[in-house]
């Protein structure tokens, strides 16, 4: 009896151990987020050559927003990961940069900036399939972050 109840015993131990590695494992992953930023031109002409059409998602957020364009192109789109308390500087183009920060919890810091100059900041949670679309004073062109998949 007592060989077989050190044996579950060394077994239970085992399997709990398992558990917690996976756990802890899984809440690191958890911390890190993995996104996807796009640069977005607007336009009203279904031919544009520059670029490629966004995809049904994002011409789905894009349409609930009061823009003037009918048509969105990805004329560039960078995924980075960032893990928790990380800050990265993007360059989506000569014009267009921005900074964002993973404050943890998918929220994030993103700031945007054109020419060099700070045009405005928000914080946000970012669940994944939410898409957070910003621009500046560059017309019409946006930045849409999102978590890739």
């Amino acid at each position: 009896m007592s060989k077989k109840f050190f044996f579950t015993t060394r077994l239970v131990c085992a399997a709990l151990f398992i558990l917690l590695l996976a756990g802890v494992t899984a809440r690191a992953a958890d911390e890190s987020l993995k996104l996807e930023a796009q640069l977005v031109i607007g336009t009203d002409d279904p031919h544009q050559t520059n670029g490629i059409p966004v995809t049904v998602q994002v011409a789905k957020k894009l349409g609930k927003l009061p823009l003037k364009w009918h048509y969105y192109f990805v004329v560039n789109s960078q995924q980075f990961t960032l893990a928790k308390n990380e800050y990265k500087e993007v360059s989506l183009s000569t014009e267009s940069q921005f900074s964002v920060k993973n404050l943890g919890g998918e929220k994030v810091q993103f700031a945007l900036m054109g020419h060099g100059v700070n045009v405005g900041k928000i914080t946000q949670t970012l669940p994944k399939g939410h898409t957070l679309v910003t621009g500046g004073n560059a017309g019409n062109t946006l930045v849409v972050l999102r978590q890739a998949e």
